[in-house]
């Protein structure tokens, strides 16, 4: 009859055992979403600040022919430009270019996104 009697339900340690593994297993999964929630958040924000570049600089190409980038964002103080080397020429021109290629780069100040691209470069002579 003991046998009977023990075999009915959980001890009041059992449970408690199992309601603290339960917390903390419960504990450790809403650590993890609170954490993913703030990883999503912030690479929200710095898509949003990349975009707001990309945009400020695709604005500044398309209103300039050439591709004078600094100008146009001349009143900016958040993006520094900086100009890199020029693109190797073809092999076989058929006459002289006005203009080059090259690489640039733009640097946001405050959020330190970098921008790379290639621009036309009118020359002084042809080359």
């Amino acid at each position: 009859m003991t046998l009977a009697r023990r075999a009915r339900g959980f001890t009041l340690l059992e449970v408690l055992v199992a309601l603290t593994i339960t917390g903390m297993v419960l504990g450790s999964l809403f650590a993890l979403a609170g954490g993913s929630k703030q990883l999503a958040f912030r690479a929200g924000e710095s898509l949003d600040v990349a975009i707001e570049a990309r945009a400020s600089v695709q604005f500044a190409l398309l209103q300039d022919e050439y591709g004078e980038v600094e100008e146009i964002l001349e009143g900016e103080q958040r993006f520094e430009i900086r100009a890199n080397d020029y693109l190797e020429p073809v092999a076989r021109k058929t006459e002289p270019m006005s203009f080059k290629l090259q690489h640039y780069e733009i640097v946001d100040e405050e959020s330190d996104e970098r921008i790379v691209g290639t621009r036309w470069i009118r020359l002084e002579l042809p080359e």
